[in-house]
Order: C-alpha cells, then sequence, then structure tokens
C-alpha cells in the first residue's frame, strides 16, 4: 500500500489553542505520547535542520585544508557525503522536497545538463578521465543545490546558512594569516608565490575571494539587528581579520570584489544596523589594514626572517587590539544605538518616488563629481592597461605595487585561446577539462597554464555554446531570482545572499573558481536555499513510499564514481610519492591499483611505464605507454612518454617526438627530446633515452608529479 501523509484536521483545545484532532483522538484512547516526548522530537527535527545548514560551512574547512578541493578525491568525498545526507533527508522527512519551486528546478535543470555535457564530452575529446574528474566536481555542485533547494527558505534557515558559511571562511582565512604574522607558531612550506598568503587553499586568488566573500557576510551579521546580540560582537570582532587576510594575499580582483559585494549589500539591504556596524568595523579595519600595509617584509619571497617575524608579531598584536575594540564597540552599541536605529522608520516611510528621486540624483552627482575628476580618462587609461594583459609592474620587488596597476597578469592571452578554441569548435567544443591542451599548442609563451582563468570563456572553450548558455541559464536565474526575494522585510537577509553572488559570479568570469570547491559550495548551498519555497508557501510534494525506495537508491548508486575516484586518487597518489621517491616496487602495484578503480586515467599507465623504463623492461614499459595514449589522445606528454619508451627499446621515437613537439612546441621538454633523439642510430636513442627520461623525471611539467 502507498505511504501517505496522515490527515490532520486542526481543532480547538481548551485552552484556545489549535492543535491536532488526530492527536486529540490518540489522547481519548491513552496511546498520545507524553508531551516532554513530543517536545524532544521536535528539538531533534529543529536541531538536525540546523546541522544541515551548518553543513557548507563545515566542508568550506574541509576543502579549504584540503588545497581548497582542487584535486579530485576531495569533491568525490563532498559528492559521497552530500548523497548521503540527501539519502537520509529522502528517507526520514515528512516532507523532503517541500522546498521545491519552480525557479530551483530551473537552476537544477540547468546544472544537470551541465553536467550530464560534461561527461557526454568524452566521446569527442577522447578522453574519459578529464571528463570524468570535471564530471565530478559537477555532480558535487549539482547535488548541493539540489539538497538546499529541497529545504523551505525559512528565516531561521536562512540565517543559520550565513552563520555557517561565514564561520567556515573565518575559520580558513584566520588560519592563513596566522601563518604570515606568527611564522615561528605555525610554520609553513614555501609555496609557488611565496610573497602572498595562499595558505590553506594554496591559491592566493582563491583565498582572497573566500576572505572577500566571508567580510560581505561578517559585515551582515554585524549589521542585521535580527541576529543575536553575541553574534552581532563575534561577527564585528572577525571582520578585520578577514580584512587582513585579504590585504596579503594581494588579490586585487578579490579586493575589488568586496567592495562591489558590501556596495550591493548596503544599496539592497539597507539594515537598520548599518550605522552600528559600520562604526564598530570601518575603524578598526582601517587601522589593522594600515599597519599591515606599513609590514613591507611580509609580502616577501621569505616571509619568515627575524625581521619580518617582528613585524608580523606586531602586526598581530595590532590585530588583537581591534578584534577586542571592535567586538566592545559592537557591544556598547548594543544598548546605545541599536535600540534607536529599531524604532527608526525615516527611510522607510518615504514614499516610493522619492526614494527613486534621492536614488537617481545621488547617482547623477556622482557621475558629475567623476567626470569633474577625470575618472573617465583615468578608467580608460587603466583599461588599456588592462586588455594590454602585460604582466604585473612591481617596482623594486614590492607586492604593495601591484594593487595600483591595472595589468591583468596576462590573462588576455589566455581568454585568447580559448575564444579561438571555441571558434574552432562553437557547437560542443574540444571537450571538458582539455583547455590546457588548447593552451600548450596556442601559447606564445612557455607558463604553466591549466586553466582559461575564466569559467564562462572556458566552457566556451570546453564544451561550446550550449555550455556556456546553460551556465548563463543557471547564474542568471540565481541572481534574478535572489534579486526579485530581495523585497520587503526580508531584505537584509536576501540581501545579503544577492551580494554573496553577484561576487562569486564576477569574480567566476576572471579567474578558476569553479575548480576550487571552498568559495564555490557556498554558492550553490545559497543559490539552492535562496530560490526555494518560503515557509507558507505550500505543503511540498509528498512522495509516496516506493518512490522514496527509488531515489534513495539513485542516491547509493551515486555514490560509484565518487568512491572509485577517491580510491583510483589515493593508489596514484601512493604511486607518484614512490616514483619520484625511486621505490618502483612500491610505486607499480600502487598504479595498478589505481587502474583497478579508474582504468581511463592516462596517469597511473605513465607510472607504471617510467617504472618498466628504471627495471631495465623498456618492451613493458612501450606497452604501458600506450594504454596511456589511448586514454589521452591529445596530451603531448602521453606522446612525449611513448617516445621515450621506444627510445629506450631501441624503437624509432621519432614520429611521437614529432606529435608531442606539435602538441606543445613552448614545452622545454620536448624540444630538448626533439634534439637528443633526431638520430637513426638504435644504440644512440638508448643511450640518449636515459637522459632524456632523467631530464623528465627532474622536471615539474609532468602531470604524475606529486601533489
Amino acid at each position: 500500500m502507498p505511504w501517505r501523509e496522515p490527515t490532520r484536521t486542526p481543532v480547538q483545545c481548551p485552552q484556545g489553542r489549535p492543535y491536532d484532532a488526530q492527536v486529540a483522538s490518540r489522547a481519548t484512547i491513552g496511546l498520545e505520547l507524553p508531551v516532554a516526548e513530543e517536545a524532544s522530537a521536535t528539538w531533534a527535527s529543529d536541531a538536525a535542520m540546523v546541522a544541515l545548514m551548518l553543513l557548507p560551512g563545515v566542508l568550506i574547512v574541509f576543502t579549504g585544508f584540503h588545497a581548497g578541493g582542487y584535486f579530485p578525491g576531495t569533491p568525490a568525498v563532498v559528492a559521497i557525503v552530500l548523497s548521503q545526507v540527501l539519502l537520509v533527508r529522502i528517507l526520514q522527512a515528512r516532507r523532503p522536497f517541500e522546498g521545491m519551486a519552480p525557479l530551483t528546478l530551473v537552476a537544477i535543470v540547468a546544472l544537470g545538463l551541465y553536467a550530464a555535457l560534461t561527461l557526454a564530452s568524452a566521446l569527442w575529446s577522447h578522453a574519459t578521465g578529464r571528463a570524468v574528474i570535471e564530471f565530478d566536481r559537477a555532480w558535487a555542485y549539482l547535488l548541493v543545490l539540489l539538497l538546499f533547494g529541497t529545504v523551505r527558505a525559512s528565516p531561521a534557515n536562512i540565517r543559520w546558512l550565513i552563520r555557517g558559511l561565514a564561520l567556515g571562511a573565518s575559520i580558513v582565512c584566520v588560519a592563513g594569516l596566522m601563518t604570515r604574522l606568527m611564522p615561528n607558531v605555525w610554520p609553513t612550506a614555501p609555496d609557488v608565490s611565496n610573497q602572498r598568503l595562499s595558505f590553506p587553499v594554496t591559491y592566493w586568488n582563491t583565498l582572497g575571494l573566500l576572505a572577500a566573500l566571508g567580510i560581505v557576510l561578517c559585515f551582515h551579521l554585524a549589521c542585521s539587528l535580527s541576529e543575536k546580540p553575541f553574534v552581532r560582537v563575534l561577527a564585528a570582532g572577525v571582520l578585520p581579520l578577514l580584512a587582513a587576510t585579504l590585504f596579503f594575499t594581494f588579490s586585487r580582483g578579490s579586493i575589488l570584489g568586496a567592495a562591489i559585494g558590501l556596495a550591493v549589500y548596503v544599496c539592497v539591504a539597507r539594515p537598520r544596523g548599518l550605522l552600528s556596524g559600520a562604526i564598530a568595523t570601518a575603524p578598526v579595519t582601517a587601522a589593522l589594514i594600515v599597519v599591515a600595509y606599513k609590514a613591507n617584509l611580509l609580502d616577501t619571497l621569505d616571509p619568515t626572517t627575524p625581521a619580518a617575524v617582528r613585524q608580523g608579531h606586531r602586526v598581530a598584536l595590532v590585530a588583537g587590539v581591534c578584534v577586542l575594540l571592535g567586538m566592545a564597540l559592537r557591544l556598547v552599541l548594543l544598548n546605545v544605538l541599536d535600540p534607536r536605529l529599531r524604532r527608526s522608520v525615516v527611510f522607510s516611510k518615504v514614499p516610493a518616488r522619492a526614494k527613486l528621486a534621492t536614488i537617481l540624483g545621488t547617482a547623477v552627482l556622482a557621475l558629475v563629481l567623476a567626470i569633474a575628476l577625470g575618472a573617465p580618462h583615468a578608467l580608460s587609461r587603466d583599461w588599456s592597461g588592462f586588455i594590454g594583459g602585460a604582466p604585473t609592474n612591481i617596482s623594486h620587488g614590492d607586492l604593495r605595487a601591484r594593487l595600483t596597476d591595472p595589468s591583468n597578469d596576462g590573462r588576455t592571452e589566455l581568454w585568447q585561446v580559448a575564444l579561438k578554441g571555441f571558434s574552432a569548435s562553437p557547437l560542443h567544443g574540444s571537450g571538458a577539462g582539455t583547455y590546457q591542451a588548447l593552451w600548450n599548442s596556442r601559447r606564445s609563451r612557455p607558463a604553466y597554464v591549466i586553466n582559461a582563468h575564466s569559467l564562462y570563456l572556458q566552457a566556451m572553450a570546453e564544451l561550446g555554446l550550449p555550455g556556456v548558455l546553460l551556465l548563463a541559464v543557471l547564474i542568471g536565474a540565481t541572481i534574478l531570482g535572489i534579486a526579485v526575494r530581495a523585497r520587503g522585510p526580508r531584505r537584509v537577509l536576501y540581501g545579503s545572499l544577492l551580494a554573496l553572488v553577484v561576487v562569486w559570479a564576477l569574480h567566476a568570469g576572471v579567474d578558476w573558481d569553479w575548480e576550487m570547491p571552498v568559495v564555490t559550495l557556498g554558492f550553490f548551498a545559497v543559490s539552492g536555499l535562496a530560490l526555494s519555497t518560503r515557509r507558507g508557501a505550500g505543503p511540498g510534494w509528498v512522495p509516496a513510499h516506493q518512490t522514496r525506495i527509488v531515489l534513495a537508491l539513485l542516491c547509493l548508486a551515486a555514490l560509484v564514481l565518487p568512491v572509485s575516484i577517491v580510491g583510483s586518487q589515493s593508489k596514484l597518489g601512493e604511486a607518484e610519492h614512490a616514483l619520484y621517491a625511486s621505490n618502483c616496487p612500491a610505486a607499480t602495484p600502487a598504479a595498478l591499483s589505481s587502474i583497478g578503480w579508474l582504468d581511463f586515467r592516462p596517469e597511473p599507465y605513465e607510472v607504471v611505464g617510467f617504472c618498466d623504463l628504471k627495471r631495465s623492461r623498456p618492451r613493458l614499459a612501450i606497452a604501458a605507454m600506450r594504454q596511456a595514449v589511448a586514454q589521452d589522445p591529445n596530451s603531448w606528454e602521453t606522446y612525449y612518454a611513448l617516445a621515450i619508451a621506444q627510445a629506450s627499446a631501441g624503437v624509432d621515437p621519432r614520429v611521437n617526438v614529432r606529435r608531442a613537439l606539435r602538441l606543445n612546441p613552448m614545452e622545454r621538454l620536448t624540444r630538448e627530446a626533439a634534439k637528443e633523439l633526431r638520430g637513426s642510430n638504435p644504440t644512440e636513442w638508448v643511450r640518449r633515452a636515459a637522459v632524456v627520461r632523467a631530464t623528465a623525471l627532474a622536471s615539474n611539467h609532468l602531470s604524475i608529479l606529486p601533489s
């Protein structure tokens, strides 16, 4: 018999309170649960919902301390967790899809089709491994969107989600800041660009964006009079630390994003506690940034010298004072200013026409002032500098100079390569995850690049017009839906969410935020919840018992790919570390185990092949390298590795050397291989192959480099 929701009819109790007729009937025959047990069940349900709302913040911390979630294993773990949470919700919740709204379904369908297109692109890219890894990341985002799209967007749920996101971002950012201000207490290994703060997410621009998002959310928490007093106080104390973290990343895009986010929040949300929040946060934040700016030894390649450590300790002391002072100011304003602001109805009573006239008048005045100060000429000059694409000019090694430099750090060429890739295949692109191959074959400078530094242009290059249109529908529906809801008494809550999604959407256009779940999971959690049905808008769909079972089985089936990726990546990591430690007895079994989990990734075959070469088994190495080529036929690396194996066996490697050189003409390794292996003597090939192989493993240009 199908499972159905029991009919409940409200009746009036003797005290005048409505209660359930079914409860009353059970009570008359002595079957009703005690009141304490009912209260306990309600508390447990509320606690479960709070835990769900805090989950994205927990995932931010998890991914933040795992390289931002960039490497394949981390998104797979996130997908496993989310699928099981969704499974529990489907089986346990009375109305598991009560939050579903038409706009939510639009976003879910758009992202679902984007993920499906990502996976299907393996049919024409012939790089199944790349497509599957990209699909798994999109699948994790889809699970976030779907899970939070099933929940009603009640004010309590939104508040807990915002608190969790702010807390998660603060934990990651403050941990990173501590490594810069107190390196003798929390030392970290040198990074690629060690003068810019990137720990723990490993990429400074991503850490900067995370700090910018945290600043917007914490400013909202400090200004919202509907928030609990201790939340307002804590948010005011954390905000200066987030600002200092953002400064030490020297991420101009993230700094601009934080400014845009705050502007959107102030204009849309117009919180009544804006004055209190600004008084408590602006002065202390400005003071800390001034002190941090003067600590010039903390933005060098070696920020751990004794003099730099002293500067770091000085900034840490000032940071502690600013945190305490900000919290103290906000605590005082709770009783001094907040009650007056709460009673203030001045702006809300202004007619709509007067509000519009005020806004337009202010805009016109700002425009006139900007023209008088020469802003158009300055913007034209800076725009020319940005489009020029020249590297950032850092005078005398002072990284602070980049904050006023309009250059885009060479992104123009990256975007041009993406547009050329789109022009070559506008209908379906080159395939998910293949931008690196496009860059390698078309670049004009020997820079190691994997992503196009623009979500939208990379989607055009890899997935063609359908891919970028699906992204436009997804992001457009999210921004439009939240903007429509950011009115009336809930404008403060939805204004903060709108600011967050706008900042992410803009920054994703100039960097590879899609590949960093630490900053993207929150976007989809916010999108799902903000677009869902609000409380009192309907009962929601109640699935039948058989439907629940089918959906639960689908959740279990969704575990297969993420679990396989986790197993494959774990074993591949072991194999790579063992190979570079010259421990082939451990590397080969680990690589074969990785192949056992997923047999369409080229990297484990390369590890097996290089170990066969070290063991003087070139014929076996050729077979392994041929398998690697079959898994990724557009990669210069697989042909390069195959050429080394052939040369080691005395087989003519020149055809594959030329293929590798054609796919990556600017690569130093392919050029050296073409030079070393250009002869026609098998004995000479064997002798020179050992040199080429040693050069390959000593470089950091191969994908099998330990992460």
